[in-house]
């Protein structure tokens, strides 16, 4: 069962306590296909991913409620925008990037990539900073990144994204995919 904002606010309040109920809410909207809810609680954790504390409780549910998030929402710009720029704080380790970078998982980044090329810049940005968050110092995900078809998805961000200051994102992602 999805989360009222009430109750987004209250587990917001709660910090790292919290996100055990907004992980169970964000499943709940997942479950309900109730995307301005998924998108409202992304949102929570990302307000309160300052905190390491918040971020390695957000990180326990990247094989999971996370990865289920980029599946069943694929098709939903907004929530997918806030869904990777919570990834890029929370992906802090190797654990955190195999937790979360599973073959189906990175077809679904590339597709999220395609499928939102145009309009979505924002979203683009974020798909790169995925990118190199998951590649980094990474050989496997890195290689999973490559054989599934991110450098022809960079290439296309590159002309997509038009914000100068943004584009290195992309030569970003590049490095720690270590075609640069």
């Amino acid at each position: 069962m999805a989360m009222e904002d009430e109750q987004i606010e209250a587990a917001e309040e709660q910090g790292a306590n919290g996100i055990p109920a907004l992980m169970e809410g964000l499943q709940g909207s997942l479950d309900d296909n109730e995307e301005d809810v998924a998108e409202s609680i992304l949102d929570a954790c990302l307000r309160m991913s300052s905190s390491s504390d918040v971020c390695g409780k957000i990180g326990e549910y990247l094989p999971s409620t996370l990865k289920n998030s980029l599946k069943i929402m694929l098709e939903e710009a907004p929530v997918i925008e806030v869904l990777f720029a919570v990834l890029v704080r929370v992906i802090l380790s190797d654990k955190d990037q195999t937790a979360f970078a599973s073959e189906d998982t990175v077809k679904l980044l590339m597709s999220a990539m395609s499928t939102h090329s145009e309009g979505e810049e924002t979203l683009i940005e974020y798909s790169c900073l995925v990118i190199e968050k998951l590649a980094q110092d990474n050989e496997s995900v890195q290689k999973m990144l490559i054989d599934n078809g991110a450098e022809d998805q960079l290439n296309k961000a590159e002309s997509i994204i038009t914000n100068v200051r943004n584009k290195k994102y992309v030569g970003q992602a590049r490095t720690a995919l270590k075609l640069a």
